[in-house]
């Protein structure tokens, strides 16, 4: 697993050019969300505006996740000049329209079952929860305000009683298990769709038999890619500290998010693809 790790940072670098087309893309998506949070004020256009940002997503998707696929391909090709080398890389960004038009539908169709599957999860996760451990007796409407800085989740904790925190404890507790077990079972999902079958449906089952065929190796992974999750979490949280800190975390963060693509890639492209 080392070496697949080494091999992975080094894919990464030398295919940087898989960044350009996220940030762009996430760049163009903040736009447009902040701006449907401005005219949007119907429920048609609030449907018209969640059906635009699925087809974004869905077709950003098909066309990153091919290119990441070629950049994988490419990285085992043999080249006599560095230039010829370079030439290929910088081509990756032509493959991504033959992408959108080869995994659009089947992308669409994830997003779709993904939405079904989180909404199945959830209401698993709360039935357990209200059964094993109770309500909190708190309203989430009136927490929700509160919550959105430091001082005013500080000062939420500090008006809980001793079984409120156990209870929050127990709460977040069985959330992180349900949101683990589920990534792990569906993490080699969107490489199936990529590598074997457009249907996603079908990819589901094939992809969770991948799973528990190599499950030490998988775990090993999802272990791996949970620490980097955490780590783009502690500089999602840091990064509006000052302008410059805020530069240097954005960086690091499309770095991270690339390679822990990559690394899943290259996972499914050596140990499931003849």
């Amino acid at each position: 697993m080392i070496k697949l790790f080494k091999d992975a940072v080094k894919v990464t670098n030398e295919n940087i050019i898989l960044a350009t087309p996220l940030i762009i893309f996430m760049w163009l998506l903040s736009l447009y969300v902040g701006y449907s949070r401005l005219s949007v004020n119907s429920l048609a256009l609030m449907a018209l505006s969640f059906i635009t940002t699925i087809f974004m997503t869905a077709a950003f998707f098909a066309g990153w996740f091919y290119m990441v696929k070629k950049a994988i391909k490419l990285s085992k090709e043999t080249f006599v000049l560095d230039s010829d080398k370079t030439k290929a890389i910088f081509n990756l960004i032509k493959v991504i329209p033959a992408g959108i038009g080869k995994y659009f539908w089947p992308f669409l169709g994830m997003i779709f079952l993904a939405i079904i599957i989180i909404m199945a999860v959830c209401t698993i996760v709360f039935k357990t929860g209200m059964f094993f451990i109770g309500d909190l007796g708190i309203d989430p409407a009136a927490v929700a305000d509160v919550l959105s800085t430091p001082s005013g989740m500080k000062a939420f904790l500090d008006s809980l009683t001793f079984e409120q925190l156990i209870k929050l404890n127990n709460w977040n507790l069985l959330i992180l298990c349900a949101t683990s077990i589920t990534s792990f079972i569906f993490m080699l999902w969107i490489p199936e769709v990529v590598y074997k079958t457009s249907n996603p449906l079908k990819a589901i089952f094939s992809s969770i038999k991948k799973v528990f065929k190599k499950i030490i190796k998988t775990f090993q992974l999802f272990i791996f890619t949970s620490i980097l999750n955490l780590v783009l979490s502690f500089i999602n949280t840091f990064s509006f500290a000052n302008s410059l800190l805020y530069f240097v975390m954005m960086l690091l963060y499309f770095y991270f998010l690339v390679y822990l693509v990559v690394l899943l890639f290259l996972y499914y492209d050596r140990e499931f693809v003849e």
